[in-house]
């Protein structure tokens, strides 16, 4: 499975590169042994490789990602250098290690697990959250970001939903190519008057993304440090559903300036949503407010409201909660139809602007309130 775009000519080069790395599990040599997933080498000397992570060899895999870094990195022409583990699946096996291969052991690779993801510039760090999957986070998420870019703020967004990325379709960014930028970083495609990173900029659209968790964690890592975001007032997380290892992750190793929440009034989705507040608390983060999405739907010739989803649920769970309710959005055509085309609604649409521009109103006036917390050491008892 090719996972990756299309090679430049550069190509050659770099595979001669990494046949001198020797594979630490089958002893063969890299290009050889069946653990390149694919390989992307840009015009502008961008090289992202990803390898196929072999069963219980976690760490000799960190130590070949880090051998493959510093050969890439010496090659004539290569400015940057992104490497990503993929999931070992049982079809894609990697040759079982011979006993008398010994594991190649350049210098030790950096400590990555308890590295801070606080990217210097970058002013404020908001997460974007749903307990529950297919509540409209993203289409907030771009709508929110681009109303506060619309203010004047220098405003970065940030895909970290690596399984289902949506921001290069909301965003009408889809065929963008990252460019490299200073100090061999990577340049955030620009839009909206956003600046914009997502997986979906270098993975086929139609590939499966069977990553790990420590895969993914390390592909968040590689969005967040090696792009050249400047200089920004706020960078806007557009996080995965549920509660599991990015949230935890980014909660734990990122200075937040809190959490928005998206949710449906319906039940099922609120029950999830107090998971997320409670999680968010528990890990010191502020929660900046809660957004009902799709709250009614309103009958654009008699005016009748019919609630679809339920009545008042998130405004509701706010109050019980002690979270204050930034906004509700009704189901607006405009949005779906803004997401689908890669233009966001506030801008399209007076209408729509003027129900973000009420969110993010409340939303500047809660982060004012709110003090950024240090990431704490999580514990669950």
């Amino acid at each position: 499975m090719r996972l990756f775009k299309s090679t430049t000519s550069r190509q050659k080069d770099v595979e001669r590169a990494l046949s001198g790395v020797s594979d630490p599990v089958s002893g063969k040599p890299l290009t050889s042994s069946g653990r390149i997933d694919s390989l992307l080498v840009s015009p502008d000397g961008s090289v992202i490789l990803a390898l196929l992570g072999a069963p219980d060899t976690t760490e000799a895999d960190e130590r070949l990602r880090y051998q493959c870094e510093q050969v890439l990195s010496s090659v004539k022409g290569v400015k940057k250098v992104s490497i990503m583990l993929t999931a070992h699946t049982e079809s894609q096996s990697a040759p079982s290690k011979p006993p008398s291969a010994p594991a190649s052991r350049p210098s030790a690779p950096p400590q990555t697990q308890s590295m801070s993801l606080d990217v210097p510039g970058i002013a404020s760090v908001i997460a974007i959250a749903s307990a529950k999957g297919g509540v409209g986070k993203s289409s907030m998420a771009v709508n929110l970001a681009v109303t506060l870019a619309k203010r004047g703020l220098r405003v970065g967004l940030l895909d970290v939903d690596v399984f289902g990325p949506s921001v290069p379709t909301m965003t009408g960014t889809v065929e963008a190519d990252p460019a490299g930028g200073g100090e061999k970083k990577l340049k955030p495609v620009e839009a909206h008057g956003l600046k914009l990173m997502s997986i979906g900029y270098v993975t086929d659209n139609d590939a499966p993304m069977i990553w790990r968790g420590p895969v993914v964690m390390s592909a968040i890592q590689q969005m967040l440090r090696d792009v050249d975001w400047g200089e920004l007032d706020l960078l806007i997380l557009d996080t995965p559903p549920g509660t599991g290892d990015v949230q935890l992750t980014l909660a734990q190793r990122m200075k937040l300036s809190g959490a928005v929440i998206v949710s449906t009034p319906q039940e099922v989705a609120l029950a999830d949503v107090r998971r997320g507040v409670n999680m968010f608390r528990k890990t010191n983060v502020p929660v900046l407010g809660l957004v009902e999405n799709m709250a009614w739907f309103e009958d654009p010739i008699s005016g009748n409201r019919s609630y679809v989803f339920g009545k008042g649920g998130a405004s509701e769970l706010a109050e019980n909660l002690s979270v204050p309710l930034l906004g509700e959005v009704p189901l607006l055509q405009d949005v779906r139809e803004g997401a689908d085309a890669g233009t966001p609604a506030v801008l399209s649409s007076e209408a729509t602007a003027k129900v973000f521009d009420a969110i993010a109103d409340r939303l500047m006036s809660e982060m004012t309130g709110a003090q950024s917390t240090t990431a704490p050491e999580i514990v669950f008892d």
